[in-house]
């Protein structure tokens, strides 16, 4: 059924994917709309037999009267029970929790069968009669405009319709899209479509300039997040000064279905198919795209083929993501009287141009040692774009380590390059930074990695106020990582020429209390050339109270497995000329089958506490992790990613 929200709170509440929430934030009404069908089931079943709906029993899709015996299906009542009007819907019973039969336990993907037999469909299956195609092109130099195109050049050309400029909205292009009766021919006459650009002041603009600007926004005042302690007085009375600095680059979403969109437009109501990650705020973009109030738009859900925080977006003037997709789809059908048009990016379009990356970092970490190798004091710097909330400082704004002075300052340099959300968010480059330069300083020490974790884990308080991060847990950490160190091995030989690494995080954040506990340890080898293989991953994960369904939280990390080593070892995307360079998987490489390792073993903590989520949370933890093992082996220690860049040879 199509989303149709007919008040400015939503009918459905929370409809997003995002930010690990859609257990977290979503259970309580997904659970109340289970409560409220069951109850409508019942009353359907009474009424149709003649007896209380509290005489009856509903249980495993059937409803029974235990006094007569008589039975029915859920099925069954359907259509009767969508017919009745609860008498007082507030007051329904959400089950507790020694009272699920299905929860915490595995249960196979419904949408499998779905995807494996073709028989998903996604907004480009979408087949409507009179269907019209576009293709669009927005200027590769974010924030550009169009300063003309020549129609009359590709009129003539094979089944094209019209052409209908569009325009940006904050960082995002403007452009054109080329109609025609099929997507192909649509496409064919955009690249032939003479267009001239206004790239604006940003065309000069490159990841060189960029990675210049944010080095000397380290130097200037920035903005102190965290004071604890004495910082300075601490430095000028260590043992040994320790220093680095790491670096991250932009990298893209890399959804493997290009953004796709089918819309109706007509002068009272608004249709459109796609797939999104938050349905309510793609029907407001809709809305305003169109002029057209919100409750006479409708949104089709598809099936979407990646999206990893691209959509979580908001109103058009704080557009991110896909949104300029659905507001280009509009823009098109506005145009059409009605007809349906059908709006396909290109890859090149939808990884170069169309989703905001997420943005490139510098840090400067300093630490303070003692003479046992123990730091007293770490001031940490960091500088990048700040895209939502507190995601620039997320995971630095306090350490689950005991460090007894500390001081956070970030700073917010300007660019003309839009970032996103991205899977893992913040975490993703803060506990890179975070974790490799506890590394460091565990070398500096000349400390095991994981005990020396273990010891500032142990020594820290078992709270943090939360305005300053959050709960600790510190004995979940402590039991984290002594499960991951006898699950790897740790400390068991290795042949010559492979290593473990070990990282950890939690997602902690300023503003919430929960967090997800995750430890791992990648065991690696690298030959003498340089080559890395990644042999086997260790994997403890906090289960908090349960899991909804733990099979799928194991593909989940299985999968971020494989997604926290792209981003280690290939992703990258580089500016020139004020645009993205890689657009395309020739450029922009997806990590083999072959370079996923043979074993990956997970264990869940069970902490009986709220979690985060599990939807990103250890992604964040495998670059940190796989460059430490690097160390161990080369002695070369990775401060940027992704490593493809670094010589990793050794001998």
């Amino acid at each position: 059924e199509p989303t149709q929200l007919g008040n400015a709170t939503g009918v459905y509440r929370r409809m997003g994917t995002a930010s690990s929430g859609s257990v977290r934030e979503g259970r309580y009404y997904l659970q109340l709309a289970g409560a409220e069908a069951r109850e409508r089931l019942l009353l359907a079943a009474g009424t149709l037999w003649g007896v209380p709906a509290s005489d009856l029993v509903a249980k495993d899709s059937v409803i029974t009267h235990p006094a007569t015996g008589r039975r029915t299906t859920y099925g069954a009542m359907a259509a009767r029970a969508a017919e009745i009007q609860l008498p007082d819907p507030w007051r329904l019973r959400i089950k507790a929790a020694d009272e699920f039969t299905l929860m915490d336990t595995e249960q196979k993907n419904l949408d499998v069968p779905l995807k494996v037999t073709g028989q998903a469909l996604f907004a480009s299956d979408v087949r409507l009669p009179d269907m019209l195609y576009a293709a669009a092109k927005a200027c590769p130099v974010w924030g550009g405009e169009v300063r003309s195109y020549n129609f009359d050049a590709i009129r003539s050309m094979p089944g094209v319709h019209s052409a209908v400029r569009f325009g940006g909205i904050g960082h995002t292009s403007g452009g054109v899209a080329v109609v025609a009766d099929s997507w192909w021919r649509a496409k064919t006459a955009l690249d032939a479509l003479p267009i001239e650009w206004d790239f604006g002041p940003n065309v000069a603009v490159s990841s060189a300039s960029l990675l210049k600007d944010h080095f000397a926004s380290l130097d200037g005042p920035g903005i102190t997040r965290t004071e604890e302690g004495d910082v300075d007085a601490a430095m000028g009375r260590a043992a040994k000064i320790i220093e680095a600095t790491y670096t991250v680059p932009y990298v893209a979403h890399a959804c493997m279905e290009p953004g796709s969109a089918v819309a109706v437009v007509s002068p009272d109501r608004v249709d459109l198919w796609t797939g999104t990650q938050r349905p309510d705020g793609t029907l407001t973009e809709a809305a305003q795209e169109a002029g057209i109030a919100p409750e006479n738009v409708y949104v089709h859900t598809m099936f979407l083929g990646g999206g990893y925080g691209i959509t979580n977006s908001g109103a058009l003037e704080n557009m991110s993501g896909r949104s300029s997709l659905h507001q280009q789809a509009v823009a098109v059908a506005k145009t059409l009287n009605g007809r349906p048009v059908k709006l396909i990016w290109t890859r090149e379009e939808d990884w170069g141009f169309g989703v905001r990356p997420r943005p490139m970092g510098v840090s400067r970490f300093r630490a303070a040692l003692d003479a046992d190798g123990w730091p007293v004091a770490i001031e940490a710097r960091a500088s990048g774009q700040n895209y939502s909330g507190d995601q620039q400082w997320r995971g630095l704004s306090s350490l689950p380590y005991f460090i007894p002075n500390y001081r956070c300052v970030t700073s917010h340099p300007e660019t003309h390059v839009p970032v996103v959300q991205r899977r893992a968010t913040g975490s993703s480059t803060n506990c890179f930074y975070v974790e490799s330069f506890i590394d460091e300083l565990a070398d500096a020490a000349g400390k095991d990695p994981y005990m020396y974790r273990r010891e500032l884990v142990a020594r820290n308080p078992g709270h943090l106020e939360p305005g300053v991060g959050g709960f600790l847990h510190r004995d979940d950490w402590l039991k984290a990582l002594d499960m991951v160190a006898e699950m790897s091995g740790w400390g068991r030989p290795l042949p010559e020429g492979w290593a473990r690494g070990i990282a950890i995080d939690d997602r902690r954040r300023t503003t919430r209390r929960v967090t997800t506990v995750s430890a791992q340890v990648h065991t690696v080898s690298v030959s003498r050339r340089g080559e890395l293989r990644l042999h086997r991953v260790d994997v403890v994960f906090d289960k908090g109270f349960s899991l909804v369904n733990p099979l799928s939280v194991r593909k989940q990390i299985e999968g971020q497995i494989a997604w926290g080593y792209d981003d280690a070892m290939h992703h990258a995307v580089t500016i020139e000329d004020g645009r993205a360079v890689e657009v395309n998987v020739d450029t922009l490489p997806i990590s083999r089958m072959s370079e996923y390792p043979l074993e990956v073993n997970i264990a869940f903590l069970d902490t009986n506490r709220w979690i985060y989520g599990a939807g990103e949370e250890t992604i964040s933890g495998a670059a940190p992790a796989l460059a430490n093992a690097v160390f161990q082996v080369t002695g070369k220690r990775i401060r940027s990613l992704p490593l493809k860049h670094h010589d990793l040879s050794w001998g």
